[in-house]
């Protein structure tokens, strides 16, 4: 017996949608690799499935898709002041805890995911960046962790002072 494929009725359905549990062709399905929702601090149960049908996919999956993808577009816009920039940044308040983020493959990653956390979280400023590496040696093979911590605020970007 050959599967069928949910939506289009062809043989050789080999995939299974990981929310109904129908069999799907491939070129009916939507695949979702484990970097689609990546920067989530939890990612839901329903987005964690690497295929969806298309009922699947246009009912739960595509929308929030799309709001993770302009939460990442807010989180390139959010403004970075470095821990070394408190002359620029004193006088402003730091009321939020502090973000954390741990084990990234680099530098630009681990800043870009405290921003992706201000952005998901409303806020546009994060403060007092400050981003440290550790050395992890396996043998012969070498490999660089990254972990960041950041304070988000919300601000008018003309209140920071230049100096």
């Amino acid at each position: 017996m050959t599967n069928l494929c949910s939506t289009c009725k062809k043989p050789k359905a080999n995939f299974t949608c990981g929310a109904c549990n129908d069999s799907v062709c491939k070129s009916c399905g939507h695949f979702m690799g484990p970097e689609s929702f990546s920067f989530l601090r939890k990612v839901p149960k329903e987005l964690s499935h690497s295929v969806y049908c298309n009922p699947c996919y246009d009912s739960g999956v595509s929308a929030e898709f799309l709001r993770y993808e302009e939460t990442m577009e807010k989180a390139r816009e959010v403004i970075i002041f470095s821990k070394d920039e408190t002359k620029k940044t004193g006088h402003l308040k730091r009321k939020e805890l502090p973000y954390k983020v741990e084990d990234c493959e680099d530098k630009d990653e681990s800043i870009l995911r405290l921003a992706f956390f201000a952005a998901e979280d409303g806020f546009n400023c994060l403060l007092d960046v400050h981003v440290t590496h550790r050395k992890i040696i396996v043998g012969s093979h070498k490999k660089t962790i990254f972990s960041a911590t950041a304070t988000p605020i919300q601000i008018d970007p003309s209140e920071v002072r230049e100096y």
